[in-house]
């Protein structure tokens, strides 16, 4: 089937502040030009201020904070860097919808306008402007859960900020808070277009090789998401052991193998709106291939076990055998369907991408196979 040339442009990306404006995916040239900006938009004025500031304590401060340092030269840089990246893998994953005509042509029309709708509500400039009202909002809100701030940004304890101070709270943090919320927003969006998708009569199918009925693609395509996972993980992992050293490496990383666990469900909970349409799929597979096959078996035996064979067909070459065999490897491919479109690597992309964050530490500390064996434990 054909793919309409309005899905061809489906984009969760394209048009957005502080993104590219034109209909086609920007070129790496623009795309590396944007992340060297942002960072040293949000990282070296900090620098700067920080050393011109006239306060040793303050250049020491901001020199030894290892958080902020992730944050802007890390997280930052990765949550631009990666929109590239997953947007083309969202707009593909809505053609392959199409191209493997797992929507039928009647309804055609009514997935073409899921699709249009999620772009025109991303395109909505009023919440992207709420999002970045709340970013900067929330830098000036004495919620102490929220707002953990550094010590450098004061010369003096509970003293007026400094240059450094007022530019991380005003420009710095708003902006990677913003780009959290805005991929945050997107995931809503996509999260919403699956769910809705998964309301239409799909032609999924038993014996389709991924074992999810054709749905395997979407595994992969929130795999995507684990560059996201890994910006979060640096941050937390970086911001903890600025704030909080110890030498207890075990209780960082059971945190975040739970930070891990959360993120695992996020990130493939939106799939979970396929789960009826899979099951039922399952079992009528299961339910019409054991019938055929049934059916088969007992003519099979009936001919060549309880009367005489045909005369002259030789067993070894007759198609019966062959064909027997067949309906076995598609009666075996129905069972194994899955009633979830992840696999085993889809999943561990996203665990791997959440622990990365503190692996050389453990590595410089010496106790990798220590921290394992615990996670092990906590696990089993």
């Amino acid at each position: 089937m054909d793919v309409p040339a309005s899905l061809l442009d489906f984009s969760l990306v394209q048009g957005t502040l502080l993104g590219p404006r034109h209909r086609a995916h920007p070129r790496r040239a623009s795309l590396t030009m944007r992340v060297v900006f942002l960072t040293l938009v949000s990282w070296l004025p900090l620098l700067v201020l920080s050393l011109l500031g006239g306060e040793p304590a303050v250049a020491r401060g901001f020199l030894r904070d290892l958080g902020t340092h992730v944050a802007f030269l890390v997280s930052l840089p990765l949550l631009v860097a990666s929109e590239r990246y997953i947007d083309l893998n969202l707009s593909a994953a809505v053609r392959q919808f199409v191209v493997s005509d797992l929507i039928d042509a009647k309804h055609l029309a009514t997935f073409e306008r899921i699709a249009n709708d999620v772009v025109r509500v991303r395109r909505s400039a009023i919440i992207e402007a709420g999002l970045l009202i709340v970013s900067v909002a929330v830098s000036f809100v004495n919620v102490p859960l929220l707002t953990s701030r550094p010590a450098w940004l004061h010369a003096q304890p509970q003293g007026p900020l400094t240059l450094a101070g007022w530019w991380y709270l005003a420009v710095s943090m708003p902006l990677l808070r913003f780009l959290f919320l805005r991929w945050l927003w997107r995931g809503v969006l996509w999260a919403r277009f699956l769910f809705k998708v998964s309301r239409l009569p799909l032609a999924l199918v038993p014996t389709h090789p991924d074992a999810a009925g054709g749905l395997g693609f979407l595994g992969t395509v929130q795999a995507s998401f684990s560059l996201i996972v890994f910006a979060v993980a640096a941050t937390i992992t970086a911001h903890r052991l600025t704030h909080g050293p110890t030498t207890d490496l075990t209780d960082y990383a059971l945190h975040l193998f739970a930070f891990a666990l959360i993120c695992l469900v996020i990130v493939y909970a939106p799939l979970a709106a396929f789960f009826r349409q899979l099951l039922r799929t399952k079992r009528m597979g299961g339910h019409h291939f054991s019938a055929v096959a049934a059916w088969h078996s007992q003519r099979f035996e009936e001919r060549w076990f309880h009367r005489d064979p045909p005369e002259g067909m030789d067993p070894l070459t007759a198609h019966d055998f062959s064909s027997l065999a067949d309906l076995g490897t598609s009666f075996g491919a129905a069972r194994r369907m899955r009633w979830f479109p992840v696999d085993v690597r889809a999943a561990l992309a996203v665990i791997v991408a959440a622990m990365v964050p503190i692996v050389p530490l453990l590595f410089a500390d010496r106790r990798f196979v220590e921290v394992v064996l615990e996670l092990g434990k906590s696990m089993f």
